[in-house]
């Protein structure tokens, strides 16, 4: 890839990044007896995340990750579910083509993991909220079954912590060996 457009995707993702902190882009909007909140900011931060995503797929030897991506990866773990699932994928593709950058920061990764993989849809739910809390789960594991097959475990004790409460629950350990047994 030219190195003219890996500059312009290198300063189209730290563009769209520094919005990631603009509350100004989140708004309330009353709906009758309801408030709905809206984050205008939320496309913006995909896009960004998919521009890191081609930045992987296409030249990642042309750049370092531990300094222009692995920084952002904990925000994006953290945030909603449109963003959390390609997180996900990137922690996976970097755990595989770099992952010295990704196990210096483990620990600081394993937080939002756990996070996504314990929360619980509320009671009242519907079917659809379920089906895509089931999603993310899947993708943290599957992101857990990359860093795991990596580091065998051994390089973080928080991340060894969590593989063991991983494996003492028997829906998650089901659900983690399918995945790491079938990638």
């Amino acid at each position: 890839m030219n190195l003219f457009i890996i500059g312009l995707l290198v300063a189209r993702w730290i563009c769209i990044w520094n919005l990631f902190d603009a509350q100004e882009l989140i708004r309330t909007v009353d709906l009758g007896p309801f408030k709905h909140i809206v984050d205008d900011g939320l496309e913006l931060r995909k896009a960004a995340f998919e521009c890191v995503d081609t930045l992987l797929d296409s030249c990642l030897d042309q750049v370092n990750p531990s300094s222009i991506i692995v920084p952002y990866l904990k925000s994006g773990l953290d945030d909603h579910y449109d963003v959390k699932m390609p997180c996900h994928l990137i922690l996976s593709k970097l755990a595989a083509k770099c992952p010295s950058a990704v196990l210096a920061v483990l620990d600081s990764l394993v937080n939002p993991l756990q996070k996504t993989i314990n929360f619980k849809p509320k009671q009242d739910a519907v079917k659809q909220e379920v089906d895509r809390n089931e999603d993310m789960i899947r993708s943290a594991l599957r992101a857990n079954a990359s860093l795991n097959r990596r580091s065998g475990g051994d390089c973080s004790l928080k991340f060894k912590n969590l593989m063991t409460e991983i494996s003492k629950s028997p829906t998650l350990w089901d659900k983690y060996y399918s995945l790491f047994h079938h990638e």
